[in-house]
């Protein structure tokens, strides 16, 4: 068993500055248009309220006119707002991922903080295993495509229950640095578990530390 003197250790998964500072610039000029937009809309409809109510549309005109189409704008607003609101909730998690998410391990907790959430795994006792992702980049047309690695993960049983699950590459797209691996590994390997985590526990470590002193090492 190895002792774990209480030690904070930031691991290298947080948003850079120039990542913070690029994400604060779209947030804003997404944001800024989106509400413009709105905005415009919103005025162009109220327009069309007023005209209809100075002559008399709901009341003078065949329902299947006028009639249908003040309908038509009105689902048609509705529409056009509820995607403007999931566009910006979905800036608006995006953000908060760029500046909240970071991981740190103190002594042997590991923890994840995301948009919304943060969660805790006690890597000594914890069930923890790895196992890796695909990895996938935007090119240069805007398309999504695979780039045939894969992306390693630590995945540790959270207190909270569910899993919290960890990549061990950072924002740079390259594996963690050796000393952060090196303290997962140290953190995993303090405490005892009964089999078969003992197991799974036993090889999560072994890989960690081959993946830090190897960053070659692929998983098989």
């Amino acid at each position: 068993m190895i002792s774990i003197r209480t030690v904070i250790t930031r691991i290298s998964v947080h948003a850079t500055r120039g990542q913070k500072i690029a994400a604060s610039v779209f947030g804003i000029i997404f944001l800024g248009i989106l509400a413009g937009v709105v905005g415009i809309g919103a005025l162009v409809f109220s327009a069309f309220g007023a005209v209809d109510a100075e002559t008399g549309f709901t009341d003078s005109i065949e329902p299947d006119s006028g009639g249908v189409l003040y309908g038509g704008a009105v689902v048609f607003a509705a529409f056009f707002a509820l995607i403007a609101m999931v566009a910006a909730v979905a800036v608006v998690i995006f953000l908060l991922q760029t500046f909240r998410g970071r991981a740190t391990l103190s002594g042997t907790t590991l923890e994840l903080t995301g948009a919304l959430s943060t969660r805790r795994a006690d890597l000594a006792s914890a069930p923890v295993r790895i196992d890796s992702v695909p990895e996938y980049v935007r090119g240069a047309d805007d398309q999504v495509m695979s780039t045939g690695r894969r992306i390693p993960r630590l995945i540790a049983g959270s207190t909270s229950g569910g899993l919290l699950r960890l990549r061990l590459h950072g924002r740079d797209r390259g594996l963690l640095p050796p000393d952060e691996l090196n303290a997962l590994a140290d953190a995993i390997e303090s405490g005892t578990r009964p089999e078969p985590d003992a197991t799974y526990a036993a090889q999560a470590a072994a890989i960690l530390r081959r993946l830090a002193s190897d960053p070659i090492a692929r998983l098989t």
